[in-house]
């Protein structure tokens, strides 16, 4: 047989090894309490009272250490690249929330044997900044945008018990310019999170409990933080976070978000 015929042949069977394409994947999120699951309601003293949050630019890194980016299913919850997550129900103490949820990222992705996920929280500045009323699904809640210049909250999160509360709306700060042009903004507040040992079928948890590490939910007075500098209540977040409060850059790791592994 001709060597130049085996080389070809060898040469395409490797391309094609190499070129696996896009499979379907699933990335669900669940939301906890120092490691429980948590609802808006339910026997736990502690309940969620909101917990909305944008995604985007996800990626799955294989065993040889490249990356794979995870392209969305377009839909209600779902562009390319940007996914809202919505694990509250608007019952119980999640009385301005809605009863639509979506907990479950679906897309589709090349290669395999994977051993990270990443993703931002956050919305990309391009978007953040555009005209909201122009935005396609999911960029169209008016419940996830500021109204100014900030752009979008990128995380609404709140957690509630018998004698306090505390709640968290993440996003931009500091920024300039006008809506619709905004040239910079002194914090951006996006998050970088990677997960290592992911596979397919592991879960993401969202530990809301990181977010008052410092006894927020103990001391007996409702608090909040908007993400402004001069808030005080903002600190334990932010650092659960993997924020720098001051700079909204990364200071340290997020421990806000972690794999379940898929039993």
């Amino acid at each position: 047989m001709n060597w130049r015929y085996l080389m070809t042949v060898a040469s395409v069977a490797f391309l094609c090894a190499c070129n696996k394409a896009p499979a379907p994947i699933e990335i669900e999120f669940r939301a906890a309490f120092d490691g429980e699951e948590i609802a808006c309601d339910g026997p736990m003293a502690t309940t969620m009272s909101d917990l909305r949050f944008y995604v985007h630019k996800l990626r799955l890194e294989d065993a040889t250490g490249a990356t794979h980016a995870v392209e969305l299913e377009p839909g209600p919850w779902q562009q390319a690249d940007l996914a809202l997550l919505d694990l509250e129900d608007g019952s119980g103490s999640c009385i301005n929330g809605t009863p639509d949820t979506h907990s479950v990222i679906r897309g589709s992705v090349a290669g395999q044997s994977f051993r990270a996920l990443e993703f931002t929280l956050g919305v990309p500045f391009a978007d953040n900044h555009a005209d909201p009323l122009q935005a396609e699904p999911p960029l169209g809640d008016p419940d996830m945008h500021w109204h100014w210049r900030g752009g979008y909250k990128f995380l609404r999160a709140g957690l509630k018990n018998v004698s306090d509360s505390f709640w968290l709306h993440l996003g931009s700060t500091g920024c300039s310019g006008t809506i619709r042009n905004i040239s910079g903004c002194n914090a951006p507040n996006r998050v970088t999170v990677r997960l290592e040992n992911f596979a397919p079928g592991d879960m993401v948890l969202v530990d809301l409990a990181a977010l008052v590490a410092d006894g927020r939910l103990q001391d007996t007075t409702p608090t909040d933080c908007s993400s402004g500098p001069a808030e005080k209540h903002c600190a334990a977040a932010f650092a659960a976070l993997g924020l720098d409060h001051a700079t909204g850059r990364k200071d340290g790791e997020q421990q806000l978000f972690s794999l379940q592994q898929a039993p």
